[in-house]
């Protein structure tokens, strides 16, 4: 039976864990299908949920026993939450780029997104430290796209700073402090 002991607890919690308000994202190359960068990215994307690691189960049966053996990686989502400021820069961004991957109107992509580099960027989402001499680790999203723009509620009753979700699509992704996706 474990005992409780508050010492061993916090002597494993070294520098006191890692928090999540500690944090910035980065997003380069292909937004509104130029290369660049949105300008107030990193301040105004407030939040992100990485997806999760998952790898897809393969069944394989031998005399009506299934066994199961690792199959592909699964794919994910990466989700952004990101503040409105008044000029809707970033969304206005977003749809852009959205608008020229495939088009409202003639349901076509813009021709000038000939390569998959020609319309995806690099998100890089980095754990700060708390003393704020850098980053504990670094999460490089290859191939980023939007797949979708999230709605944002409008009401007499808030005086909160709009935000919305942006939920991106992408090749692979690998971090720097571990050989996730190194090869």
């Amino acid at each position: 039976m474990a005992t409780f002991n508050i010492d061993t607890f916090t002597s494993a919690l070294e520098k006191g864990g890692a928090l999540a308000s500690l944090f910035e994202c980065e997003l380069t190359g292909g937004v509104g299908g130029t290369k660049g960068s949105v300008a107030d990215w990193t301040f105004m994307c407030k939040g992100v949920v990485f997806p999760a690691s998952a790898i897809d189960v393969a069944t394989v049966t031998y005399m009506g026993r299934a066994l199961q053996i690792p199959g592909n990686r699964a794919a994910a989502q990466l989700t952004t939450s990101v503040y409105n400021d008044e000029g809707m820069e970033i969304r206005n961004n977003i749809e852009n780029w959205m608008e020229r991957l495939n088009s409202h109107k003639t349901n076509k992509r813009d021709s000038a997104f000939i390569k998959i580099l020609d319309y995806t960027g690099e998100m890089k989402v980095r754990q700060l430290k708390k003393d704020g001499s850098g980053s504990t680790k670094q999460y490089v999203f290859t191939n980023v796209w939007p797949s979708s723009c999230g709605e944002i509620a409008l009401s007499w009753d808030t005086n909160d700073i709009q935000t919305f979700d942006i939920t991106w699509e992408y090749a692979y992704w690998k971090s720097t402090q571990s050989t996730t996706g190194t090869d």
